[in-house]
């Protein structure tokens, strides 16, 4: 069978592809199958009814609403002229900023409900649907969601009301935190980009900070061991996966002994009698190095440019290699990183 995106769907009903998508989302495309986030429409399938154009006028129950010479926030000429005024979906985005796409959207929701002219069936939108869309604009500027607005029309109280406002104030706590949290990972590679251009093949003596290891492993021989070993131990909402695991590599004199792959996190502290295992951290070795991702000579490489380092300065070692992905540059053939290398000191 061959199939159509939204968008070419779209453009052959004369429609959005926003409600394209949304007629497939709620069932109304026959066929219709969904390809990750996209869905794919069947090239001979017809064009949903547009039910907005059958509604009835809804009488409201009070009719004054309609009736009144205006609002509070409108014009009162005292003639009746302003409440009887009728506006079309230009008027509505010329006056309220509001656009064509959105109104459909608020329309078919069931948000908002217009007149219809007889003759051209377009919206005539009058008095109380020009309030209500001040009010869901006071709304939306308080972080409400069009079906979040939707809630609000079944409640009839002031208890109702603070009961939603308070799960609203919840919600944007927990993005503002959330928020905060990406805010800080930022600056925090913000300042690493700075200073790696500068530090990069120079040697430091620094304190590594506690690593608490939440899953040791041998090397990941392929991507399908990913959700077994690394996955499971993350926080996959705000946690990447570069970040948090680190090549753990043993050494000697003689060069490399062994790699691991460590699955880890910050500790604010590691004491002996602490369960769990922690990287070796205290003063260490530190540099950082830029290098493609698919380089396999970096363990050569810092082998040799670290024990160079150790006999000029007569230093001895622990054994222990842990270098961190912090920093990624993309590029079209192959992406470089930059690595933090730490080698614990005795």
């Amino acid at each position: 069978m061959d199939y159509l995106t939204t968008v070419e769907a779209a453009k052959k009903w004369n429609i959005s592809s926003r409600m394209a998508a949304y007629y497939c989302e709620a069932g109304r495309v026959k066929g219709a199958v969904k390809k990750g986030k996209s869905w794919l429409v069947p090239v001979s399938a017809e064009k949903p009814v547009d039910k907005r154009h059958f509604k009835k006028t809804v009488k409201h129950k009070d009719d004054r609403k309609r009736k009144g010479n205006g609002d509070l926030f409108t014009a009162d000429h005292g003639g009746g002229d302003q409440a009887s005024a009728i506006y079309h979906t230009k008027d509505v985005f010329r006056h309220l900023g509001f656009t064509r796409e959105t109104l459909r959207y608020y329309e078919e929701i069931g948000l908002l409900s217009p007149k219809r002219n007889q003759g051209s069936q377009y919206r005539e939108f009058d008095l109380y649907d020009m309030s209500r869309l001040m009010s869901i604009d006071f709304y939306k500027k308080r972080g409400f969601s069009p079906v979040e607005m939707k809630g609000l029309l079944k409640e009839t109280g002031t208890e109702g009301y603070d009961r939603l406002f308070q799960q609203q104030l919840d919600c944007l706590q927990e993005q503002i935190m959330r928020l905060e949290e990406i805010w800080e990972r930022l600056k925090e590679t913000k300042d690493f980009c700075r200073n790696a251009v500068y530090g990069e093949g120079r040697f430091e003596i620094r304190e590594l900070k506690p690593y608490c290891v939440r899953e040791a492993f041998p090397e990941v021989g392929s991507f399908e061991e990913y959700q077994e070993k690394v996955l499971c131990h993350l926080e996959l909402e705000k946690e990447d996966i570069l970040s948090n695991v680190v090549r753990a590599i043993t050494f000697d004199e003689s060069g490399y002994k062994g790699s691991e792959m460590y699955v880890v996190k910050p500790a604010e502290k590691a004491n002996n009698g602490d369960r769990g295992m922690f990287l070796e951290h205290g003063k260490c070795l530190y540099t950082t190095l830029l290098a493609d991702n698919d380089d396999t000579s970096i363990p050569e490489k810092m082998f040799r440019s670290c024990h160079e380092w150790a006999l000029r300065e007569q230093a001895a070692f622990r054994g222990m290699v842990y270098i961190f992905v912090r920093l990624v540059m993309l590029n079209e053939k192959a992406d470089k990183h930059f690595y933090e290398v730490w080698v614990p000191l005795k």
